[in-house]
């Protein structure tokens, strides 16, 4: 299997855990990273009526959160010789990746092995590897 392009998917509430082994697979088979966090506005919209906050205040939180792991991802890819491309985005995380994947001929994604991801597991065109 070649693994010239790899997408990262961050989503909202995920840490960055996984940050170093997709790295270390990156320079291990010499691919580009391409890493995604995607926030959905149906979640937010969610999260604001159970927290009794405003769907922008808590976009924005998620916001920050996002390009601070994003950026935690490009330190750790720079440190190790691996090239990056960032990318944010509001939408269905389904409909994102596949959209990434056919723009960017991604060859593998990976991403946080979590129960809410199984359909994102299911609908992908390519291979998906859960760390």
């Amino acid at each position: 299997m070649k693994c010239k392009k790899i997408l990262l998917v961050l989503t909202e509430g995920m840490d960055q855990s996984i940050i170093s082994e997709v790295v270390a697979l990156c320079k291990k088979f010499r691919s580009r990273l391409f890493v995604l966090f995607v926030i959905d506005p149906h979640r937010i919209a969610r999260l604001a009526r159970l927290t009794h906050q405003t769907a922008d205040k808590v976009y924005r939180k998620e916001e920050e959160e996002g390009w601070q792991l994003l950026y935690l991802v490009e330190d750790a890819a720079v440190g190790s010789g691996v090239w990056t491309s960032l990318h944010f985005e509001d939408g269905l995380a389904v409909n994102t990746l596949k959209k990434y994947v056919e723009t960017y001929d991604i060859d593998l994604i990976t991403m946080k092995r979590k129960d809410d991801h199984k359909r994102l597991f299911a609908a992908s065109p390519v291979a998906v590897m859960g760390l």
